[in-house]
């Protein structure tokens, strides 16, 4: 899956050394705006649950004095002004937080492009600028458990706090990460437009769209849809369920493709097969890695693999004889394969 010399060729447009070392300066500029976005609206409602806990508190404490006065009334408008102002306020920040994204986004991508001399139509400029949406989505990656940093002498509160900072920021993430790699995905369309038979291309159109589903794979698991601890409304988890499973389908169309042009690549059938288990297509799966096999039969790995599909999908006969297999040629996890020995239908 080589380019030609005119395919190369097509590709040598700017500077890649300025680029690659210019970008991480685009990219460390990301997350201090971003942290700024997400954690503001953590001080906001911060605020006002502790007025409105104040006002409730002095009002309870103060209730016998306030109910000889006029001062009852007054200080109950306050408890409902500080509320109604809340979730006035708050619907508000709601709508403006995506704004926000989409516009630290664009300068993300503006300033990616002048570090580029961006034009279209020329593939390695949407190729560079699809990889620095990449970075940037990679750079954000883990961030929503580290949002806020405490002293070594509370470090009791540490995990607390990390619990904490992933509660609240763990979607707004997310959605930052899922912006850049949309982003990213239309730079790299207009790649294959450009390269349409280009091997390459099509493989960094099938990663990225992978790279897409695995931002939903871990929330749209279970009919709850569980995200590590946190159980998500039955609205947001089939919002992600969708997403993954059209970039997910999306991949393999990738993988399809590279599959035509070069269908004796073991490395293309893997993917197709890790796209096929997520996709929770057991059957194709099978087959995939049987083709996987069949080109580098010596892979025990994907054996072992295969033969646990075996069992799990009631294919007993054919799980033993890999078992069988993989007994002989002393490899390590052969006696934990025989453990899947009758999971069909559990």
């Amino acid at each position: 899956m080589s380019l030609s010399q005119s395919q190369g060729e097509a590709f040598i447009h700017f500077d890649r050394d300025y680029f690659n070392s210019h970008l991480q300066k685009a990219v460390d500029g990301l997350l201090p705006p971003f942290q700024k976005i997400i954690k503001g609206y953590v001080l906001f409602n911060l605020f006002f649950f502790l007025l409105a806990t104040t006002e409730i508190v002095l009002f309870i404490y103060g209730i016998t004095w306030f109910a000889q006065s006029s001062a009852l009334a007054v200080c109950l408008a306050v408890i409902f002004l500080t509320l109604f102002s809340y979730f006035i306020l708050r619907a508000y920040l709601q709508t403006k937080k995506p704004l926000q994204c989409l516009r630290l986004r664009d300068r993300f991508i503006a300033a990616s492009k002048s570090l580029i001399g961006y034009q279209e139509g020329i593939p390695e400029h949407h190729l560079a600028l699809a990889n620095a949406c990449s970075r940037g989505a990679a750079a954000l990656q883990g961030i929503e458990y580290g949002c806020y940093a405490i002293p070594s002498w509370l470090s009791l509160l540490a995990q607390p706090l990390e619990r904490f900072s992933y509660w609240w920021h763990w979607e707004d993430v997310l959605r930052m990460r899922e912006l850049l790699l949309l982003y990213g995905v239309d730079e790299h369309l207009q790649l294959v437009k450009c390269e349409p038979t280009n091997l390459e291309v099509h493989t960094a159109l099938a990663n990225v769209y992978v790279t897409l589903s695995s931002l939903y794979v871990d929330h749209s698991a279970g009919e709850s849809g569980e995200v590590v601890g946190q159980s998500l409304d039955r609205q947001l988890a089939e919002e992600f369920k969708r997403k993954f499973r059209g970039a997910a389908e999306r991949a393999m169309e990738e993988f399809k493709i590279l599959n035509d042009y070069a269908p004796d690549d073991p490395w293309i059938h893997s993917q197709l097969a890790f796209s096929y288990r997520d996709l929770q297509m057991p059957l194709e799966e099978i087959r995939e890695y049987e083709t996987v096999l069949r080109l580098r039969p010596d892979d025990k790995e994907t054996l072992y693999r295969l033969g646990t599909l075996y069992f799990e999908q009631g294919h007993n006969a054919k799980g033993l004889r890999v078992y069988e297999e993989l007994k002989l040629s002393n490899f390590q996890r052969a006696e934990s394969l025989i453990r899947h020995y009758g999971a069909y239908g559990q």
